[in-house]
C-alpha cells in the first residue's frame, strides 16, 4: 500500500511510500488507501515497515495519537488502544512509516464486522483456551475456507499461547508481509 502527501499546486508531489499492514487483513482500495473488516473489535496492529507515527480516527474526528521516541518506532504488534471497535462502525488508521515526510500517511479504514461474526470469533477464541495445537488447526481451517481476517485475527491474538510452531508461522506470516 503506498500513500503520498496532500498536494498543493504550488507543492512538489511526494513521492509514495510503501506501507504493509499484516494484520487486521486489508487490501488496498486506492493509492494510498486501505480496508478491511475486523472480525474482532479489539484488533492487534501488525506493520512490517516501522512506524514513527500512528493516529486513530472516529467519525472523522482525531481521538488518538502516539509518537515513537527519537530515533526509535512503534512496538509491534500493538494492541488496540481504544474503546473496542463497534459492528458496523468505520475507523480510519493514519499510519506514518519512518521514510515518510512529516505530514504523509498511509490510510487505511477498519469496518467492524456484524455483531455475529465479532460473537463468533470471540467464542471460538474462548473455544481454543491454550491448546497450540486447536490454535494451529483453527487457523488453517480459515485459511481454507479463504478467510484471511480470521486466520490473522487468530494468529496475532494476544491469547495465542507461545509454542514454537505458531510463533514460526507468525514469524513467517510477517516476513512474507504483503506478497505471497
Amino acid at each position: 500500500m503506498a500513500f503520498t502527501a496532500p498536494g498543493y499546486a504550488l507543492q512538489r508531489p511526494v513521492d509514495p511510500v510503501a506501507v504493509c499492514v499484516v494484520s487486521p487483513r486489508v487490501e488496498a482500495v486506492e493509492e494510498g488507501d486501505a480496508a478491511g473488516v475486523v472480525p474482532t473489535p479489539s484488533p492487534q496492529l501488525v506493520v512490517v515497515e516501522p512506524l514513527l507515527e500512528l493516529r486513530i480516527e472516529r467519525r472523522g474526528r482525531p481521538v488518538w495519537r502516539q509518537l515513537a521516541a527519537a530515533g526509535e518506532a512503534l512496538p509491534v504488534p500493538l494492541a488496540w488502544p481504544l474503546e473496542p471497535i463497534t459492528p458496523g462502525e468505520v475507523v480510519l488508521l493514519r499510519l506514518r512509516p519512518e521514510q515518510a515526510p512529516e505530514g504523509a500517511f498511509a490510510h487505511v479504514h477498519l469496518v467492524g464486522a456484524s455483531a455475529e461474526r465479532m460473537a463468533s470469533t470471540a467464542a471460538l477464541i474462548r473455544s481454543l483456551a491454550q491448546s497450540s495445537l486447536a490454535w494451529l488447526a483453527a487457523i488453517e481451517a480459515a485459511l481454507e475456507a479463504e478467510d484471511v481476517p480470521l486466520a490473522w485475527t487468530l494468529l496475532f491474538a494476544p491469547q495465542l499461547p507461545d509454542a514454537a510452531a505458531l510463533t514460526a508461522l507468525r514469524a513467517e506470516v510477517v516476513r512474507r508481509g504483503c506478497g505471497d
